[in-house]
């Protein structure tokens, strides 16, 4: 398999004089946000989620006219669909984007159940909104897609290209700083321990729901009931409200950050609307 190097791609749209980045980081663009964040941190916004992250590039197009690259998972691009289509549309306010989507659930890989459904009906979705893509696999493919960025610059347009897992090439020295010392463990065996035999956990998408499942088995610990997140991430929080509105059960909550920030709204409403049986615990996972 060809791997490219992110270098090429940055250098690409430099090029192109697009100096200006944002999106929510993900497993298959890693390497991407990894290589942009130690930049200028004006040039480079994580945002809570991929609409935001839209929103954050047509705002900078009003102020400067210089396009921005906005990145993101497939599965996130349903949260990108209304800026995408209400305002940066070309029947609207015709904003050029560069789109840098990571590929879950690519037919040419094995992925998870929920990658796989969204990934099927990806470039679906970007025929309908008329977004021109190129999947990038090899330095040919770079070339096509600069042709399409320079599209979207004449034409005030959106274009994309689509990245699949192993295709961006590892950054070297890469260093993850740990800010929180948490024994995950030590906590999630400690709360299995005690909780109410009826009592029904919901746990965020990533981790937070593997490590559950993980240490149920490694402790053999059955004494309450899981209903693990495998997508919809940041929404954790409704569904555990909903679930808790119509039970007496102890509901618990285990929420990531990236989780809660991603539609911070929700615990507003679940703490307007919650009764006592609903319990929420956030855990930072930097």
């Amino acid at each position: 398999k060809v791997m490219i190097e992110t270098k090429a791609l940055i250098r690409l749209l430099n090029k192109n004089k697009i100096n200006f980045f944002t999106g929510v980081p993900d497993s298959i663009l890693k390497e991407l946000s990894i290589y942009l964040q130690p930049k200028n941190k004006k040039n480079h916004i994580i945002a809570s989620n991929e609409g935001a992250a839209v929103s954050v590039g047509i705002g900078h197009y009003l102020s400067t006219k210089k396009i921005p690259c906005v990145y993101m998972q497939n599965s996130g691009l349903s949260n990108a669909l209304n800026p995408l289509i209400s305002i940066a549309n070309k029947k609207v306010y015709s904003i050029p984007l560069i789109l840098i989507i990571g590929w879950r659930g690519s037919p040419k890989f094995e992925d998870e159940p929920q990658h796989k459904v969204k990934g099927k009906i990806t470039l679906d979705i970007l025929k309908l909104l008329k977004i021109k893509y190129t999947i990038i696999r090899t330095n040919n493919d770079l070339q096509k897609f600069n042709k399409q960025i320079k599209f979207a610059n004449k034409n005030k347009d959106i274009v994309a290209c689509l990245i699949e897992t192993k295709t961006l090439k590892r950054n070297k020295k890469i260093q993850k700083k740990d800010f929180y010392k948490l024994n995950k463990e030590l906590f999630f065996k400690t709360l299995l321990e005690t909780i109410d035999k009826k009592s029904k956990i919901i746990s965020s998408t990533g981790y937070n729901s593997r490590e559950l499942m993980y240490l149920r088995s490694k402790y053999n610990l059955q004494n309450s009931e899981d209903f693990y997140m495998v997508g919809g991430m940041g929404h954790t929080a409704s569904v555990a409200l909903g679930y808790s509105l119509s039970t007496n059960k102890k509901t618990i909550c285990i929420d990531g950050d990236g989780s809660f920030l991603m539609h911070l709204g929700s615990i507003k409403t679940a703490g307007t609307f919650a009764n006592k049986n609903f319990k929420y615990i956030l855990l930072n996972n930097n």
